[in-house]
């Protein structure tokens, strides 16, 4: 499976991996502090996704460019003193330095979205007749 993957591919899934296993780990410390809730990580859609790029589904690779979508335009959303309506205050952190990680991750995210859309790996995605 990782052989006949390009290493930005790879890479960007792995990527994938990793975001879902935080959003399962969060997952699992939901239900050890707060019981049984339902309270459903978006997040842990980074596993299947993982899989789904590293098998060429077509699917997941579109459900990954929205996910990178979204991941480059949360730093617009950080507007004045609020994130996602929170205030910075409360959080006891300057603006700047909330801001440069968004925008770190905002690069990230265009570089995977670079990756997904080159034209070596979405021909990778077009099944074959």
């Amino acid at each position: 499976m990782f052989k006949q993957n390009p290493l930005s591919l790879i890479i960007v899934s792995f990527l994938f991996l990793v975001i879902g296993l935080v959003g399962l780990f969060y997952q699992i410390e939901t239900f050890y502090n707060e019981g049984l809730v339902i309270d459903l990580n978006i997040m842990m859609l980074g596993i299947p996704v993982f899989w789904g790029l590293l098998k060429h589904r077509k699917g997941w690779r579109t459900l990954a460019l929205i996910f990178i979508w979204i991941e480059m335009v949360s730093p617009l959303i950080v507007l004045g003193d609020k994130i996602f309506g929170m205030k910075i205050q409360l959080l006891r952190i300057s603006f700047p330095l909330v801001l440069v990680p968004y925008m770190a991750i905002s690069l990230i995210g265009l570089w995977q979205y670079k990756v997904l859309t080159s034209k070596k790996i979405r021909q990778m995605f077009i099944p074959e007749k």
